[in-house]
């Protein structure tokens, strides 16, 4: 059984008003937001581009009822764009140190978290559904929450059956809020300073029972719930599962059996104890019958609210965003109705048919066959009759709208991957093209990307709070005694970045673009190394002739593991220069303490300086990062990838 926060205990008199506060609050968001839902609605049968009748009787019977899906090639591609920049590696989030004492934390809490959200929460399956809605209808909303779910499991030890509780789930976790079920009122802009926001809730009698034996619910809430059911025989009033009941109409999937059971959960401010300041608290409410099923203080250490609200392309001053949905709804409409005016029009073009003089002494029901001779008094008694005319301009007229829909969404033939129409450009022209283009993405990626991050962070203060999913990743992961410490530290210094800044890892466009991207940092890094060495050279200083080709050792060793990993190779620890970066590490950070000094000697081996300004062991080390460098030349190993080198 799960651990909740404790049940407040009100009076009836703050219960009443509590009551009378959220109905209010409620019926008048549900008027405001009715008129935006059917736009909602309207846009996924859009997007779903089902034909409103199956066979048209108008124009004539059989006329064609095609809709064109402009929306969904639309949507669909850049869905598929950003989805595949965001996790095009198995690194999402990039921790980045404040001062040089945390820089050693950074990546272990980098591998922490990306194994955290990855793998334990799946939080790529659960923003699914956020971004897709984000792209869609303009506006996405993500939450991050706890849950504790414990089963009790039957097991026949040495002939008794005995029970044990098994933990199934433990730790934070990343859901997708639908659009149709977030609640708020529209004069506010964010979750977080809003009067109130929250959510709707469906589920089945049993799993009501579950949660009120759980402890979630107030103890008698299913006999409440059985006794208003047999009172009005229905469990919902019809306004709570409008947007899910409408997709389920467009998919032919409608659910009849369960019946559920529909409450909303609200995050709100009220004065619970005739204090001087209102209460941050959270109430589960069912609002048909007007009961309280459960509400507690706000459980988070910051009081923050679980949502996060992200927009596509943004409406001033507004929390809502403009869509791609939005964006063609115009377009969609407009070629669809050109496209079956050119199919009809074609159709009845190639439907020819016989005009017979009532004198040619021919009957209905005369076969007609190719070779067929017809003698006639007149030639004028039977002839054929064409009903329309094939124009080249409507399929212009449709390439002009069409036109201006990929203007307005951005996605056109190069980001489909369709090879261009028309006399083909230079490719410096398509590459400038290209990057233009780029741009109307890359702004709506980011907003993409900035929600994600609000999540991320969220996740990091519940995973400070209460933990991880698997406290054994403290003990046996590499730098797991690091992440602990950084997660003992308070919840504000992570939220507000002030040990080490965690956000969500940027990928222009997928892993070959990165590839590509190390290729031209390497010779960078290479020229750069090279350089101080020379100067440390002419400077006749054998030490930070030493110091710089240590670092560059760190350098090009770290270089080489994210290339590689970029390439998805397994152990890579074992391909590059673990061991020599680990005794590096520690040189060069005592060797930079100890510059200036009057012994300006760097540990290697047993004793102090050897005179030279050079400690014992060193050497080696010298003559394994000349060797390295090739030739003569003292630096970091030479990498060919490309024709880029390091």
């Amino acid at each position: 059984m799960a651990d909740y926060p404790r049940e407040l205990n009100l009076d009836q008199d703050t219960q009443t008003r509590l009551v009378s506060y959220l109905e209010t609050e409620l019926l008048n968001h549900y008027s405001e937001r009715d008129q935006w839902m059917q736009r909602i609605l309207g846009w996924q049968k859009d997007y779903w581009a089902e034909p409103t009748t199956k066979r048209a009787t108008f124009p004539f019977t059989g006329a064609s009822t095609l809709v064109i899906p402009l929306t969904a090639v639309a949507v669909e591609a850049v869905h598929a764009r950003t989805m595949t920049t965001l996790f095009a590696l198995n690194q999402l989030v990039s921790a980045q140190a404040r001062s040089t004492s945390w820089q050693d934390y950074a990546r272990p809490v980098e591998r922490f978290l990306d194994h955290e959200l990855l793998k334990e929460m799946k939080i790529r399956r659960k923003l699914d559904s956020s971004i897709l809605e984000i792209e869609k209808f303009g506006t996405g909303i993500g939450k991050v929450g706890y849950e504790k779910i414990v089963r009790t499991a039957v097991r026949t030890i040495g002939g008794v059956e005995q029970e044990y509780p098994v933990t199934i789930r433990d730790g934070a976790v990343v859901d997708s809020v639908a659009i149709g079920r977030f609640l708020m009122p529209f004069s506010a802009t964010d979750p977080q300073t809003a009067p109130w926001c929250g959510e709707e809730h469906s589920r089945s009698p049993y799993e009501v029972m579950m949660m009120e034996q759980g402890g979630f619910f107030r103890k008698g809430t299913m006999t409440l719930m059985e006794q208003w059911i047999a009172a009005t025989s229905q469990t919902s009033t019809g306004v709570e599962r409008k947007f899910l009941q409408a997709q389920e109409t467009l998919e032919g999937r409608k659910a009849i059996w369960p019946q559920l059971l529909d409450w909303c959960e609200v995050w709100m401010g009220f004065n619970v104890d005739g204090g001087q300041y209102d209460k941050e608290i959270v109430v589960h409410y069912h609002r048909p019958s007007r009961t309280l099923l459960s509400v507690r203080y706000n459980w988070h250490d910051d009081l923050h609210r679980p949502y996060r609200t992200g927009v596509y392309f943004p409406v001033e001053h507004r929390w809502t965003g403009i869509g791609i949905c939005k964006q063609n709804e115009q377009f969609q409409k407009e070629i669809t109705t050109q496209h079956r005016q050119r199919l009809d029009n074609a159709t009845l073009a190639n439907m020819r048919m016989i005009k017979i003089s009532k004198l040619s002494g021919y009957k209905a029901g005369e076969p007609i066959f190719p070779g067929k001779m017809w003698f006639l008094d007149d030639m004028s008694h039977v002839d054929t009759v064409q009903l329309g005319e094939v124009y080249n301009s409507a399929f212009n007229n449709e390439q002009a709208t069409l036109m201006y829909s990929q203007q307005r969404t951005g996605v056109n033939d190069t980001v489909l991957g369709q090879p261009a129409t028309g006399t083909p450009g230079t490719a410096t022209g398509d590459l400038a093209r290209i990057q233009e283009g780029a741009k109307k993405f890359d702004y709506a990626y980011q907003n993409i990307k900035e929600f994600v991050q609000e999540l991320i962070t969220d996740s990091a203060v519940l995973i400070q709070q209460f933990g991880p999913r698997r406290i054994e990743y403290y003990d046996v992961a590499e730098g797991g005694s690091m992440v602990r410490e950084f997660f003992d530290m308070p919840s504000e210094y992570i939220r507000h970045g002030l040990l080490i800044e965690l956000i969500a890892a940027g990928q222009q466009q997928n892993k070959i673009l990165d590839r590509q991207n190390w290729v031209q940092v390497a010779t960078l890094l290479q020229q750069y190394y090279q350089g101080s060495i020379q100067l440390a050279q002419l400077m006749q200083d054998e030490e930070l002739v030493q110091y710089i080709g240590q670092k560059g050792i760190l350098a090009a060793t770290e270089a080489m593991r994210q290339i590689l990993e970029s390439f998805d190779l397994r152990n890579v620890d074992r391909i590059i220069l673990s061991e020599i970066l680990k005794k590096t590490q520690g040189m060069v950070t005592q060797g930079a303490g100890s510059r200036g000094g009057p012994q300006r000697a760097l540990p290697g081996g047993a004793g102090g300086s050897n005179g030279a300004g050079q400690a014992p062991g060193m050497d080696q080390l010298t003559a394994l990062v000349q060797t390295l460098g090739g030739g003569g030349q003292q630096g970091v190993p030479q990498l060919q990838n490309g024709g880029g080198s390091f």
